[in-house]
């Protein structure tokens, strides 16, 4: 530490300039690593096939790709299409699960004339452990491959509050 007498005869401490940089240099780091925390990315490739028979059904079988959040982390995606799908006066319906629960309520549902949808910061999350599964509503006529693309930010868990702005 510099030290200074001042006029009244206190003496006062501060920061050299090199003490002054190292502060500056440790607290970027911090903030760097904590940036590194909150990941854009893309939807991971893996929910593409064809329908068979008519039906339509990518991240239930046995041996599929799992698309979904690491352990310790969540989704808050930001932007989800389908492509492929036949478009119409009766477009192909398909509707997005979490998990292997195609029995409850879907997620979302897309059709040939509506294929692409955004959500705002947490309003569509996976957390650790979900997956997507999409899978046809109803008559399906799409003979060639369906595909799920979209973004995503990606985030610890634990500081999802800060995600909010918290």
């Amino acid at each position: 530490m510099a030290t200074f007498a001042l006029r009244a005869g206190a003496t006062i401490e501060t920061l050299t300039k090199h003490e002054m940089g190292q502060a500056l240099a440790e607290h970027e780091a911090a903030r760097r690593t904590d940036a590194r925390a909150f990941k854009w990315m893309r939807l991971p490739e893996g929910l593409i096939g064809k329908a068979t028979g008519g039906q339509l059904s990518l991240g239930l079988a046995a041996g599929e790709t799992r698309i979904g959040p690491a352990q310790g982390y969540i989704w808050s995606v930001s932007r989800l299409v389908v492509d492929g799908l036949t478009s119409g006066a009766t477009p192909d319906v398909v509707n997005l699960y979490r998990n292997d629960n195609t029995a409850g309520p879907p997620l979302w549902q897309f059709n040939g004339n509506s294929f692409g949808y955004t959500w705002g910061k947490m309003q569509m999350t996976l957390l650790s452990g979900d997956s997507l599964t999409l899978v046809n509503v109803g008559t399906f006529t799409a003979a060639g491959q369906i595909r799920l693309t979209g973004e995503l930010w990606e985030l610890p868990a634990e500081r999802a509050y800060e995600f909010l702005g918290g």
